[in-house]
């Protein structure tokens, strides 16, 4: 297109001369036109002629130029458009990805929170369940020794890890909570029975006989050697069990033994002392 305008253009330049010469001529009629001059190029024209050519050729390049920019234009702005969309693309992805962080976030600061008023929950459980525990343990530390002497034997692991100063103790809470249980489930059992051992028994005057305890519970026990001969009757005390020989009632703490091993049959009433605290 640019060419074309360009042949045109010097078409015209050429003709101009031609075109005055013919319109200054006088009309003449039915005869032949006379053959236009050609073009001289004298000093006057030649600047002229060589300015327009120069001018022509910058109009040419300048034309073939902005041709040149509209089309790296047009390619650029198609590129860019695809980036911008692939740029929109990512930002609502990128977005999407914040509103579920968003709902993760939210969902884990609600886990978070359940989690501390649970932790504070069982914080405060357990304080409570340790002043349980201590107080438990000062009530029974002081009755261990009144404990019988067949039930503190069986006794004697947990007894050995009571503490002795509760509020000073190292041992978990748990083990602790176990050892207080351990006795109160014991004693409990112990004092629901009737319990009849075989022990040695040291008397006042310095001998020693295998006898035969009756322990009714945890605060009455008879002792009495195979003949009923040796007895005596035992109750608990803050420091211990006491035990008072009682010869008289020998034959009746037998005939109880008796009854208890089954060598006796049926049913009877024995009446034997009892000391109530």
């Amino acid at each position: 297109m640019n060419c074309s305008f360009l042949f045109v253009v010097l078409f015209l330049f050429h003709l101009a001369p031609r075109l005055s010469a013919q319109t200054n001529a006088p009309a003449t009629t039915n005869a032949p036109a006379p053959a236009a001059p050609a073009m001289k190029v004298t000093s006057e024209t030649a600047p002229l002629i060589e300015a327009t050519r120069e001018t022509l050729t910058k109009w040419v390049e300048t034309k073939q130029l902005i041709s040149k920019e509209k089309s790296e234009w047009a390619s650029g702005k198609d590129i860019l458009e695809d980036r911008v969309r692939l740029a929109e693309a990512e930002t609502a992805t990128v977005r999407d990805k914040l509103k579920e962080i968003s709902v993760a976030v939210a969902e884990a600061q609600k886990k978070r929170d359940e989690l501390a008023a649970q932790t504070d929950k069982l914080k405060a459980t357990s304080e409570k369940s340790k002043a349980m525990v201590i107080a438990a343990e000062k009530k029974l530390r002081p009755l261990l020794p009144q404990l019988p002497e067949p039930l503190r034997e069986k006794l004697k692991p947990i007894i050995a890890r009571f503490p002795e100063d509760s509020e000073k103790s190292i041992a978990s809470l748990a083990e602790r909570l176990q050892n207080v249980l351990g006795i109160l489930d014991q004693a409990s059992a112990f004092n629901s029975t009737v319990a009849s051992v075989k022990e040695l028994r040291t008397f006042p005057d310095g001998t020693r006989a295998e006898v035969t305890t009756v322990y009714l519970g945890l605060s009455q026990a008879y002792y009495t050697n195979r003949e009923g001969t040796l007895a005596g009757i035992g109750h608990p005390r803050p420091d211990g069990w006491v035990w008072k020989p009682d010869n008289t009632n020998g034959k009746k703490i037998l005939l109880a033994v008796h009854y208890l091993e089954g060598k006796e049959k049926g049913t009877t009433f024995i009446d034997l002392p009892v000391k109530i605290q």
